[in-house]
C-alpha cells in the first residue's frame, strides 16, 4: 500500500470535515437574509451539523470496524457531499438545515475510518506519530483558514458557495480513497487487544475530562458564533473582514495548542488544562468589557487571551480522555462526541438569548452577557478539571508517561 497517498488523502477529508464547522459561521448573516431564518432558528444551522456529526461518531466506528475503512470512507463522503448540495441548493430554512444534518451524518462515517486509516497503515511509533501531526494539523488549519474561506466565497459568490465548492474534493477525495484504500486493511497487531473498558478503566477522570472538554466547547462555540453576528450586524464587518478579524483567534488556538506539550513535560496536564481554563475565562471577561463600537485594536487582545487558553487546555484534555487501558479508538470517539455535543448544546442557549433580543441597541446587552455566561461555563471547565486532578493522582504517571512517547 502506498502509504503516503492515503495520509493526504485522508488529512484532506478531515480537513473538509473541520472545515464545514467553521467556514459558515462568516456566512450566517448572508444566509439569515437570503431564507428567512428567525433569531432562534438561526442558531440550527450550526447546531444542526454539530448534533449529528456529534451523535453519529460512535456508529461510524463501530460500522468503520465491521465494513473496513474504505467502504464506510466513500459512502461517507459520498453522504457529505451530497448534503453540500442540498445546502447549496436550498429554498428554504427546513431544507437547509436537513442538509446540514446530512452533512453531520457523513463526517461522523468519515472521520472514524479516516483515522483507522492512518493508524494501521503507519505501524511504527515514529511514523504513526508523524502522521497523527499531519492528521491534527489539517484539523488546526482548517479552524484557521475556515473564516477567511467563507468570508470570501460569500462576499465573493454569496452564501450557497460555501457549500458547493467544497463538492469537487469530496468526489476526488472518495475517487482517491477507493484508489489507494484496501478493501479491508492489514491486521497489524501482534497480540491479543483488550477490546473495550475493563476494571482498571480510569472512569472518573474520563469522564470527569470529557465533560471539561463539553463545557469548554460550549463556551468556544457560542462565543464565534455570537462575535459574528455582533461584527456583522453591529459594526457592519463584511464578510471577507469578519474573516480577518477572526484570524487571531485561529493563530492563538494553534499557539496555545502548540505550548501545551512543552508544559506538560514540567507539570502535570490538569495544571496546564487548568491554566488555559483560566485565561480563557479572563478573554471572555475581556469580550464582555468591550465598547459596543469596537475597534481591531481593541479586539485583536481580547480574541487573542481568550483563543490562547482554549489552545492550551486542548491538549492536556484530550491526553486526559484518551489515553486510557482498553479500547483507545472508543474512548476517541467520545471524546470527539462530547466535545461536539458541548458546542451545539452551547448554541441553543445562545438562542434562547438571541431570541429575547428584539433591536440593535439591545444587542449590546445580549453580548455582554453571552460573554460573561460562557466566561462562567469556562470557568465551571476549570473547575471540572481540577476534580480530574484528584482521580489522576493514582493514574497520572501513566497519563504523562504515555503523552511523552
Amino acid at each position: 500500500m502506498n502509504r503516503l497517498p492515503v495520509l493526504v488523502v485522508m488529512s484532506l477529508a478531515h480537513f473538509l470535515v473541520m472545515v464545514d464547522a467553521t467556514i459558515v459561521n462568516v456566512a450566517l448573516p448572508s444566509i439569515r437574509s437570503g431564507l428567512g431564518f428567525t433569531a432562534t432558528g438561526l442558531p440550527w444551522v450550526v447546531n444542526s451539523y454539530s448534533f449529528a456529526f456529534g451523535g453519529c461518531l460512535l456508529l461510524g466506528g463501530l460500522v468503520a470496524g465491521r465494513l473496513g475503512p474504505k467502504r464506510v470512507f466513500v459512502g461517507g463522503m459520498a453522504v457529505f457531499g451530497t448534503g453540500s448540495v442540498v445546502c447549496g441548493l436550498a429554498p428554504a430554512t427546513e431544507v437547509l438545515v436537513a442538509g446540514r444534518m446530512l452533512q453531520g451524518v457523513g463526517g461522523a462515517l468519515v472521520c472514524p475510518a479516516a483515522l483507522a486509516a492512518i493508524t494501521v497503515t503507519f505501524d511504527s511509533p515514529g511514523e504513526r506519530a508523524r502522521a497523527l501531526a499531519g492528521w491534527s494539523a489539517a484539523g488546526a488549519g482548517a479552524l484557521a483558514v475556515g473564516p477567511l474561506v467563507g468570508g470570501a466565497l460569500t462576499a465573493t459568490w454569496s452564501w450557497p458557495a460555501v457549500f458547493l465548492v467544497p463538492v469537487p474534493l469530496c468526489a476526488g477525495a472518495a475517487v482517491a480513497a477507493w484508489r489507494w484504500l484496501p478493501d479491508r486493511l492489514p491486521d497489524r497487531r501482534t497480540g491479543r487487544r483488550e477490546r473495550g473498558f475493563g476494571p482498571a478503566f480510569p472512569y472518573r477522570r474520563v469522564l470527569t475530562a470529557n465533560l471539561v472538554l463539553a463545557l469548554g466547547s460550549a463556551a468556544m462555540v457560542a462565543a464565534c458564533y455570537t462575535c459574528t453576528l455582533w461584527l456583522q450586524t453591529v459594526l457592519g464587518y463584511g464578510p471577507m473582514a469578519t474573516g480577518l478579524a477572526f484570524l487571531p483567534l485561529s493563530l492563538g488556538i494553534l499557539l496555545g495548542a502548540a505550548l501545551a506539550p512543552r508544559l506538560m513535560r514540567r507539570v502535570a496536564a490538569t495544571a496546564v488544562a487548568v491554566a488555559g481554563l483560566a485565561v480563557a475565562t479572563l478573554g471572555m471577561v475581556l469580550l464582555a468589557c468591550l465598547p459596543m463600537a469596537v475597534t481591531p485594536a481593541q479586539l485583536l487582545p481580547a480574541l487573542t487571551v481568550l483563543a490562547v487558553g482554549f489552545g492550551l487546555q486542548s491538549v492536556p484534555v484530550c491526553a486526559l480522555a484518551t489515553t486510557v487501558p482498553g479500547d483507545r479508538a472508543l474512548a476517541a470517539a467520545v471524546y470527539q462526541t462530547a466535545g461536539q455535543l458541548g458546542g451545539g448544546l452551547g448554541l441553543v442557549g445562545l438562542g434562547w438569548l438571541a431570541g429575547r433580543v428584539s433591536d440593535v441597541d439591545s444587542v449590546g446587552l445580549a453580548w455582554r452577557s453571552w460573554a460573561l455566561a460562557g466566561g462562567a461555563v469556562a470557568l465551571a471547565a476549570g473547575v471540572a478539571a481540577v476534580l480530574v486532578s484528584r482521580a489522576h493522582s493514582a493514574h497520572g504517571a501513566s497519563v504523562v508517561s504515555q503523552t511523552r512517547e
